[in-house]
């Protein structure tokens, strides 16, 4: 990953970025109802007609070639680090488990050389994150034991 303060750096020029670049432009101010960044990964709800979002996405583009955004626009889903967010019939949000396609399944294998307190919480905090994660009730219990099936494929 590099230096171990590669992260706060990152942070630190996002936010002068958002701040001089982002958060005055009026596209974004118009169109823009939640912008939510986690280090480098933003999730963005835009109101606005998408030739707009495209257009405010090439302005981002346009200003420091060292630094360029990736547009991943769908009106129904949209994935968000481990999250899909799913636009309901009603306009309402709801949200489910999302993996990559090229997911590995990299969970702790139980012979690591791990202390078993690591080794005995792992399960109860991801099925810990599946329950905070998917908000329709009636999913919940596909995604947990699809979660099972992770962790016994991990021995």
């Amino acid at each position: 990953m590099g230096a171990n303060v590669a992260l706060a750096y990152t942070n630190i020029y996002m936010n002068n970025y958002e701040n001089a670049y982002v958060y005055n432009n009026s596209l974004f101010r118009t169109y823009s109802r939640c912008w939510l960044r986690f280090i480098d990964d933003i999730f963005c709800l835009w109101t606005g007609p998408h030739d707009t979002l495209l257009r405010f996405t090439e302005y981002l583009n346009s200003i420091r070639p060292e630094l360029q955004f990736t547009l991943n626009s769908n009106p129904m889903q949209i994935p968000f680090l481990d999250t899909l967010v799913i636009r309901e019939p009603n306009g309402s949000l709801a949200t489910d488990i999302f993996s990559k396609p090229t997911d590995s399944n990299s969970l702790l294998h139980y012979q690591s050389c791990h202390s078993i307190s690591t080794k005995h919480s792992l399960p109860r905090s991801q099925f810990k994150r599946v329950a905070r994660i998917v908000s329709k009730p009636s999913l919940l219990p596909e995604r947990l034991e699809e979660m099972s099936h992770k962790f016994m494929a991990r021995n």
